[in-house]
C-alpha cells in the first residue's frame, strides 16, 4: 500500500482555524501546513503502513521487559535495591498516594501500550484484509493517546537520577534499561511514521456518497482558485475531530459516517470548561509548589523537600544543567501554560484579533510542552523504589506530589478541551444560525 493523496479527500478543513484548504501531493517525509495559522494538516510516508507494522511489532516485543525487568541496580554500604517501571507504580501506591499511582501507571504503562499495540492490530488487520469496521473505534481512541503516553519523559527521569545518585552510590545497569529505551525510540517513531489520512483511507470502505462527490468538486474549485479564502463553518461543512472528514451540516444533529463521532461547528462550551480547569489548576498550584514533594529519611531523620529545594540542591552540587530542566519542566512550563491560556481566553472575550498566528503558536507549544512538567513526579517514583536502605536511607513521596500531579493533568485537559478555531472566528464572519462558542 503506497501513500497517495489522489486516494483521499482533495480538500481539508484546517483543524487549528478552520480555513478550507486543498490538499496537494506530498512527497515522502514532507508534510502539509495550514498557511494561515501553521497547524500541521497531515504528513506523508511511503510504505506508510509497512514501516508501522514493523516498528509497532518491534516495540511490543521490547514491551514486557521494558516495564517488568528491573531498571537499574542501585548499591550502597553493601546494600542493594532494584526497581522496574511497575514497581514505582506500585511504590506510591503502598505510601497512599492513590491519585499518583494512577496517574503514573496510565502514562507510563497502559497508554504507551496502547500506542504500540492499536498501530500494530490495525496495520495488521489492513495488510490481511481484515473488515476495517472493528478498527475504527481503536484506532480513532490512538488519536487522543498522543499526549498521554509519557515514556520518553520517564526516560529523562531516570537520566536525571542517575546524574543525582551517582554520586552518593553505585549504579549497574539491568537489561530492562536497555529494553526501555528500544521502546521508547520505537514507540517515537512509529509516531512519526504513521499517515493518518491514509490510514483513514482504507478504514473507510464506504462507496463514495453525492455529498462526498460535492466536497471533492469543492476542492477541485480552491485547487484552481489559489487565492480563495473560506472558513468550512461558512460553507456549512463541519470537519470530524477524530478523523478529519468533512461533512455537509443537516438540520438536526449528526454523527460522523466515517468513525461515528458527534459533529459540531465548534466543541461545546470549550471557553467556560477550559476556563473552570484553568482557574483549578492555578490554585493547585500553589500547595504543589509550597508543599514537599519528597521526604528523605537518614538515619531516622527525616527531611522534606520542595520541587525548589530539588533545583537548589542541584545548582549546588554543580549540575547546572539538570537543575535549569527540573525548573524549566516543573516550575516555568506550568506557569507559562496557565498565563498563555489566560491571556488566550482573556483576548477572545474581548474580541481582539490581534496577534492570532503568534496566539496560534503560543496554545499549539502549550499543548507540546504540557506533558514535561511529569518529569518530577518520575524521577520522585524511581527514586523511591530504588533509594530504600532501611533505617540507613530511604526516599518516600511527599504530599505536594498529588497537587502537583493535579496541575499537570488540570492544564493538559485544559489545553484538550478549548477549541483553538474559537481565535479566529473574530476575524470571520459568523453565519446567521452557526452556533457561537461558549
Amino acid at each position: 500500500m503506497q501513500s497517495n493523496q489522489n486516494q483521499t479527500s482533495t480538500i481539508t478543513a484546517c483543524p487549528g482555524c478552520d480555513l478550507l484548504i486543498p490538499v496537494p501531493e506530498v512527497p515522502d517525509g514532507h508534510y502539509i501546513a495550514c498557511g494561515r495559522c501553521g497547524t500541521t494538516l497531515s504528513k506523508s510516508y511511503v510504505n506508510s503502513i509497512e514501516r508501522v507494522l514493523a516498528l509497532s511489532f518491534a516495540g511490543l516485543l521490547l514491551y514486557l521487559p521494558a516495564m517488568f525487568l528491573p531498571l537499574m541496580t542501585l548499591s550502597s554500604l553493601g546494600l542493594k535495591e532494584r526497581g522496574s517501571v511497575v514497581d514505582t507504580c506500585i511504590g506510591f501506591y503502598q505510601n497512599g498516594y492513590i491519585v499518583v499511582s494512577i496517574i503514573t501507571f496510565v502514562t507510563a504503562v497502559i497508554v504507551p501500550f496502547l500506542k504500540i499495540f492499536i498501530p500494530f492490530l490495525t496495520a495488521v488487520c489492513l495488510k490481511s484484509g481484515t473488515k476495517a469496521a472493528m478498527l475504527i473505534p481503536p484506532f480513532k481512541l490512538h488519536k487522543h493517546l498522543e499526549e498521554w503516553g509519557m515514556v520518553e519523559i520517564y526516560l529523562l527521569g531516570i537520566l536525571i537520577t542517575l546524574i543525582k545518585m551517582g554520586d552518593v552510590a553505585r549504579v549497574d545497569f539491568n537489561v530492562g534499561f536497555f529494553c526501555f529505551i528500544g521502546l521508547v525510540l520505537l514507540s517515537m517513531a512509529v509516531s512519526v511514521c504513521m499517515d493518518r489520512r491514509l490510514f483513514w483511507y482504507y478504514l473507510d470502505r464506504h462507496e463514495s456518497s453525492g455529498e462526498d462527490l460535492e466536497i471533492q468538486r469543492l476542492g477541485s474549485l480552491f485547487r484552481e482558485s489559489p487565492g480563495l479564502v473560506q472558513t468550512a463553518a461558512n460553507l456549512d461543512l463541519m470537519s470530524c475531530h477524530d478523523c478529519g472528514k468533512l461533512v455537509k451540516a443537516g438540520p438536526a444533529e449528526q454523527d460522523c459516517p466515517r468513525c461515528n463521532s458527534h459533529l459540531h461547528f465548534r466543541t461545546k462550551k470549550s471557553l467556560s470548561i477550559t476556563w473552570a480547569l484553568v482557574i483549578t489548576s492555578l490554585i493547585l498550584f500553589f500547595p504543589a509548589n509550597m508543599l514537599p514533594i519528597m521526604r528523605v529519611d537518614f538515619l531516622g531523620v527525616p527531611d522534606r523537600s520542595t520541587i525548589l529545594d530539588g533545583i537548589i540542591y542541584f545548582f549546588m552540587h554543580g549540575s547546572i544543567g539538570i537543575g535549569l530542566i527540573i525548573l524549566i519542566a516543573s516550575i516555568l512550563v506550568p506557569v507559562y501554560k496557565i498565563i498563555g491560556l489566560i491571556i488566550i481566553l482573556v483576548t477572545i472575550r474581548s474580541g481582539k484579533n490581534r496577534y492570532l498566528k503568534q496566539k496560534s503558536k503560543m496554545f499549539r507549544f502549550i499543548e507540546f510542552i504540557g506533558r514535561w512538567s511529569m518529569l518530577d513526579i518520575f524521577v520522585v517514583a524511581i527514586l523511591s523504589v530504588l533509594v530504600d536502605f532501611g533505617f540507613l536511607t530511604s526516599i518516600h513521596t511527599a504530599p505536594g506530589a498529588t497537587y502537583f500531579c493535579l496541575v499537570v493533568i488540570a492544564t493538559m485537559c485544559a489545553a484538550i478541551v478549548f477549541d483553538p478555531r474559537i481565535l479566529w472566528d473574530a476575524c470571520d464572519p459568523i453565519k446567521p444560525g452557526r452556533p457561537r462558542a461558549t
